[in-house]
Order: C-alpha cells, then structure tokens, then sequence
C-alpha cells in the first residue's frame, strides 16, 4: 500500500525544496528527485492564488508518495486553501469505480457478462437487438444519452436529477442511437444501469456496496457516494466557473451515481490506482477484464472501457480517464511497467487536468529507460489534389456540422452556412493534420483519402482524446424558399414527457419550450432544420399525405426521439 517518505533528506526535498536548507549528504537519486520536486511545482505554481480555485495533484512511485501539492482555493468564500487531502467530486472517473464494481460480482457469478441487460433490469424497452453487460461495459449499447435527454425535456443544468428520475426518462425510451455492438459511444446512461445493477444483484445500495467492499478495504477513508445532495461532506471544494474577472459557483445539483457522483481526494485515488498493483480487493479475472479492450462491428475499439483509456504515450503504456461534472475536473493515470500513479483534482472549469497530468509524467519519467521523446513527423505539405480531397461537410453530432473548404491560401474550418468572415484558417502540422486552435490545442486530422475523398476526420482536443466527424453529402437546398407557417403547432413527446410550441415570426421559425429560452430553428435540407442554440441540435420533420404529423428530434448521443402534432 501506498506510503509517505519520512527520512530527513526526503522531507526536506517535500517541504523547503533547497538542498541547501537540509542539514546532512544527499544521494545522487535524492539531488535527482529534489530537482524533480522543484520542476513539479513550477508546473503547478501559475495555479497558485490566494483568490482563485486551483488544483490538488498527488504521485506516487514504486509505493511511495513522491509529490502531493494544493494550489488555490478550495472555497472562495471562506478562503480555504486546497491542500492534498481537499476532497472534489471525480465525475467520469467514477466509472472505473462502477466497472470494477460490476466485475466482482461477475467473479462472484452475480453478473454475466453476456446476459441481456432486461434480466436485470426489465422495466427497459426491447431493443433491435440483446443489449448485454458487456455492451454497457464498452460502451457499445447504443442507448440514448440520459444527460442530453433530459435537456430535450427541459431540465435545465442546475436543476436537481434524482437518481430515480434520470433512470425513469431512460425507462421511457423506446428507440436507440443504434444496434448494440455496432460501434463505440461513450455512454453515461450505460454506467448508471450498471451500478443499479449492482445494487439490485448484490441486495445492498450502490453506495454501502461500494463502502464495503472497495472504500474500506482500500482504507479510502475521505471517499463517498452521497445518497443525496444534502449530505456533509467533509473538506469538500466547492465548484466554479471564470466569469470577466472572478468566477461564479457551479451548484453540483445532480445525485447521478455509477458515470458519476463519487467524491474523494488525490490521496485516496492513489491508494485505488495503487490496487492495480498490490490487488489487494479483486481477483486475477477482475483485473484481467478491466485491462479488456473489446471491438465494435465497425472495427473500432472500446478506447474508454471500464473507464480506463489504453494510451501510448512517449514509449510509456498508460491507464488513464478524465472526468468533468459542474466545476469540477478530474483525471487518474497509471503507469503499470513504472509503478507510477498520479491523480489530479480541480474545482475550476477551465482547467486542463490531462495537460498537466502528462506534462508531470514528463517530469517524474523523464529520464527512464522506456521514456522516448517524439519525434517530429515528417510530412508532406498539402497539395491542390489533397484540398480537394478533404473539402466538404462532416457531422460531429446530428445537426452538429462543420464545413471545410479549400481556398487559394489553404483549408478553412467554419460552423456549417457560417459567412466568409467566420472563417477559421487551418495551417498544416502533420500528415493530413491540421492546426484549429492552438491555445487550447485542438487539431483534426483527415481519414486518408479513398476514391478523392475523405470518410471523415477526428477532432482531437488536446491530450483528451478525439471526436469523429463523418463527411456528410447535402442536396442542394435553398433555404430563401422554405415556409415556415407550415411546421407551426405543437409537438409533444411521451419518451420526454414534454412539448415545445413551434412558431414563425420574420420568416424564421422558432421553437419554445416552457422551462427555456426561445431558439431558432434553421432549414438544413428540406424538412430539416438545425437548432444549434438549443437543445433540439437537429429535427426532422414527418409527412403524412404531404402533411406535417410530428418530427424526429436529435441531440449529442441521443437520436431520433420522436413528436407527435397536437390538433
């Protein structure tokens, strides 16, 4: 298990830093780690403030916690400083909790792994195809994401989302984004079924579940699951946004639980992290299948599974996941072969937890045998032949549209029938990969070209991760003809149990739902129109005998959820 260093010259190095304020020799490694030390604080000093939120980061190295470091505010308003033992909300990492969770009672013969979800669960809707265990695992379930399905109903971010309302919305659903096993999505709905499944397997609440056979086990003595949002946690950062010169609170009103909800501190989610070693709770199948990485029919991997993201990174073989809820931001990263563990927690929106965790991995192992430096691609410069070859739309998300063209000074990147002035240039940084934003690091890179074209290409967002966008072929559509009187009415849905009011005014059409502000509707193709300013990002309207009965409305990861017309 994990434990702190306590010799003389190694608190020194923790505490004063200068190896002249130590009395006493000190090895060539501890001089090594002392200037490591120094370099890690360096990297975690901008975040420093007496007036600001910040960050907790703590490392671990064969057993031994090397570094652990507050910077910043835990509570604005009572000027409590972030220290290692702050304890935030962990969000997207608590699915690593949920998967490990489900396996043991897999181990146990509770779970099976390829056991339709509806016996366990058979309020759920049948689905095209078998939904199982594993499919929720790997994030290949297809179902609809419950977070984005409440904003279609009009919940609004800091409304509070019981755990049982989020489930009834999902129990509501009656279609899916696509059949199980087809592709990977990630899904927060998956999660949130899975730890209810434990829950209902192992006859305790997900909560005392996890108490007993992980929290304490583990010794996690600052690690909870609330029951709800009123519970006292101890040391708890509050969350918050920057907003002109200060920041603003983000209320954490949710009580999801299982894709997210777990609160702990970087100290605690070492000794987690450090299980992977010492396996202290689990057995050889449970590890075995966390390391697990299935593929999709479309060839794809299950990059996030068990909450865990395989990546190779400087020649090192990484174990990591993010996560983000409100204002906070989390990421824990393993390092197997090096026996090396980080965990970072921030109580700002702004922060980019996968940035500094990789920029401390440089630090710390650096100087290894297996750590190599990139080396810079070589590429060719982009010709005529390969703009052409990306050029066109591609689609993040339905309605979500991006339009890339080629002009004589290169390739530009703008929102879909966004004007000439909006307009960003992409300049070459790799093969078939461009330059987007630099400050917040975001490239994308081009699929190579089949038959003069590009499938589609990945917006990757810093040390993050990727989307994929696919190229998408549009009619040509003029939008100056379309009339909007004829979509005027209004639209309820039973899966949401919600309506919007779909009005004209000015020749645009515009939709209203009681709990939100009004947005615009925008013709995309005939019968379609995208609504980027809300939460119905893309509709489809429906024809009976050349007249308007319904529409189909799509927003990130939930699709096709269909409106009837109220007479």
């Amino acid at each position: 298990m994990l434990k702190l260093f306590l010799s003389k010259p190694t608190t020194c190095i923790l505490t004063a830093i200068t190896l002249a304020s130590c009395s006493g020799s000190m090895s060539p490694d501890q001089q090594v780690q002392g200037h490591k030390t120094i370099e890690a604080k360096e990297i975690i000093a901008p975040w420093q403030s007496n007036d600001a939120p910040g960050v907790a980061v703590a490392i671990s190295l064969n057993d031994k916690i090397i570094f652990s470091e507050g910077a910043g505010l835990a509570s604005l308003e009572h000027r409590q400083k972030i220290v290692p033992d702050s304890v935030f909300q962990i969000a997207s990492v608590s699915k690593q909790f949920t998967a490990f969770a489900t396996l043991l009672l897999v181990s146990e013969g509770k779970i099976s792994l390829d056991e339709d979800i509806r016996h366990y669960f058979p309020e759920l809707s049948e689905t095209p195809r078998v939904i199982t265990v594993r499919h929720l695992l790997d994030h290949m379930s297809g179902l609809r994401e419950r977070n984005t399905l409440a904003a279609m109903a009009g919940w609004m971010e800091d409304d509070i989302q019981t755990e049982a309302q989020l489930t009834e919305l999902v129990v509501r659903q009656r279609g899916v984004n696509f059949t199980a096993g087809e592709k990977v999505e990630y899904s927060n709905t998956g999660y949130a079924l899975l730890a209810a499944i434990v829950a209902r397997q192992s006859g305790q609440s997900f909560q005392d579940f996890m108490r007993e056979r992980v929290f304490q086990p583990l010794d996690m003595t600052q690690t909870t699951i609330p029951n709800n949002r009123n519970d006292i946690i101890p040391a708890r950062a509050s969350s918050y946004y920057p907003e002109g010169d200060g920041y603003k609170n983000i209320i954490a009103a949710g009580e999801a639980m299982g894709s997210t909800g777990i609160y702990t501190s970087t100290l605690d989610l070492l000794k987690w992290a450090e299980n992977f070693e010492t396996k202290v709770v689990g057995d050889k199948f449970v590890f075995d299948m966390m390391e697990e990485r299935s593929i999709a029919a479309n060839g794809k991997a299950s990059t996030f599974a068990k909450g865990q993201e395989l990546r190779p990174y400087k020649g090192l073989q990484t174990w990591s996941h993010g996560g983000r809820d409100a204002g906070y931001r989390s990421f824990v990263l393993r390092i197997p072969n090096e026996d090396f563990e980080l965990s970072i927690l921030s109580n700002r929106t702004d922060f980019d937890t996968a940035k500094m965790a990789f920029a401390l991995v440089d630090t710390f192992l650096g100087d290894t045998v297996n750590y190599q430096n990139d080396i810079p691609e070589e590429f060719n410069v982009t010709t005529k032949t390969d703009l052409a070859a990306y050029e066109g739309d591609y689609e993040f998300f339905p309605g979500t549209i991006f339009s890339i063209r080629a002009t004589d000074q290169g390739l530009t990147f703008a929102a879909f029938g966004a004007t000439r002035d909006s307009l960003e240039p992409l300049s070459q940084i790799g093969q078939r990969q461009f330059m987007l934003n630099p400050r917040q690091d975001i490239s994308i890179k081009f699929a190579p070209p089949t038959g003069g074209k590009s499938a589609n290409f990945e917006y990757q967002i810093g040390l993050h991760g990727s989307i994929n966008a696919d190229r998408i072929e549009l009619q040509a559509f003029e939008q100056e003809g379309v009339e909007h009187t004829e979509y005027v009415g209004v639209f309820t849905s039973q899966e949401l149990e919600t309506r919007y009011s779909l009005t004209s005014k000015d020749g645009q059409l515009y939709a209203k739902h009681a709990r939100l502000p009004v947005f615009e509707l925008s013709p995309l193709q005939e019968d379609q129109f995208t609504g980027l300013n809300g939460p119905l990002q893309k509709v489809e309207f429906i024809r009976e005998n050349g007249e308007i009965v319904g529409f189909y409305a799509s927003a990130p990861l939930s699709e096709r959820i269909k409106f009837v017309r109220q007479e």
